[in-house]
C-alpha cells in the first residue's frame, strides 16, 4: 500500500462527505413492505446491479465489489432493501461477500431456487451450480484455481453473465449454498489461457454470530434514479463510511475503483 495513495483516498473521502454534508434531497415515498427473494436482482445506489444469491430472516447475501459498504439496495422497481456491508472490511480486495442488511418491512421471500443451509466449499472435482439472474443455471467441476484471493474457490467449463454477481453457488443435487459467485479469472499456463469461475465461501456459524450490524436498519424512500442531489448524498455516505475502516477500507476503496494498494 503506498501512502501517496492512501492520503489521496483519505483526503478525498473527507472532502466528498463535508460537501455532500449541506445537500437536503426532497422527501420522496417509501414502500411499506417489501420482500426479498434468492436470485433477485438488485440494485446499489451507484447503480450496479447484482444477484441475490442466500437470504436469511434480516439480510441477503451477494458480492462485495456490488457496492460500498454502507451504500443502500433497492430493488428492480426502485425499492429500498437495506445497507449493503462487506464480509471483510476491504471487500473485494479480500474476501469478495457482502451481505444486504434488510431495511424494516423488508422480508425474506426465501431461498426457492437452492433451498436453505449454508455449507462449506467440496473438494477437487465435485459439480457444483451457480445461478445467475440474466444467464441461469450452469454447473461445472471444482478445481484447483489461482489462489488471488482469501476465501475464494473455484470452477471451471462455463462463465455467467454481467449482473450474475452475487448469486448462489451449491452442489448439484444437494440443499443449500456453498457460496456466492464473484466472476472469472484467466490466466496463461504454458501457453494456453484458462478460465476459472470464482466463488466466494459463505460465512462459518462463528462469524456470522460476530456480524457487527444485526437487526433492521431505517427505510428509506422509493429509489429516485432522477434525483442528482439524492443520489450524490448516498454514494458520499457508502464512500465515507467506507474510508473510515482505516487501511483495510481503504485498500477496498482502490479496488472498487479499479487502483491496486
Amino acid at each position: 500500500m503506498t501512502t501517496k495513495l492512501t492520503r489521496s483516498l483519505m483526503a478525498a473521502a473527507s472532502t466528498f462527505a463535508v460537501s455532500i454534508s449541506v445537500l437536503i434531497a426532497p422527501v420522496a415515498v417509501a414502500d411499506a413492505t417489501v420482500q426479498i427473494s434468492q436470485g433477485q436482482k438488485i440494485i446499489s445506489s451507484d447503480g450496479a446491479e447484482c444477484t441475490v444469491g442466500y437470504v436469511e430472516p434480516t439480510r441477503a447475501w451477494t458480492s462485495a465489489h456490488c457496492g460500498l459498504d454502507g451504500g443502500q439496495v433497492y430493488t428492480d422497481s426502485g425499492q429500498h432493501v437495506g445497507t449493503l456491508r462487506w464480509f471483510s472490511p476491504s471487500g473485494a480486495a479480500s474476501h469478495d461477500l457482502a451481505y444486504v442488511q434488510f431495511a424494516g418491512g423488508t422480508s425474506s421471500g426465501g431461498n426457492p431456487i437452492t433451498g436453505d443451509g449454508m455449507a462449506t466449499p467440496p473438494g477437487e472435482g465435485t459439480r457444483v451450480c451457480m445461478d445467475g439472474r440474466y444467464a441461469g443455471r450452469h454447473c461445472g467441476p471444482t478445481v484447483r484455481g489461482p489462489g488471488v484471493f482469501p476465501g475464494m474457490h473455484y470452477a471451471a467449463g462455463f462463465s455467467l453473465a454481467p449482473g450474475d454477481s452475487g448469486g448462489s453457488v451449491s452442489i448439484e443435487g444437494r440443499p443449500g449454498v456453498v457460496g456466492i459467485y464473484q466472476g472469472i479469472t484467466v490466466v496463461n499456463r504454458n501457453g494456453q489461457e484458462i478460465t476459472f469461475s470464482n466463488y466466494a465461501r459463505m460465512p462459518h456459524a462463528d462469524e456470522l454470530a460476530r456480524l457487527p450490524h444485526q437487526g433492521y436498519v431505517p427505510r428509506r424512500p422509493n429509489r429516485e434514479p432522477a434525483n442528482v442531489v439524492r443520489s450524490v448524498q448516498e454514494r458520499g455516505e457508502a464512500f465515507s463510511s467506507t474510508s473510515s475502516k482505516g487501511p483495510e477500507g481503504l485498500r477496498g476503496l482502490a479496488a472498487y475503483f479499479g487502483l491496486s494498494m
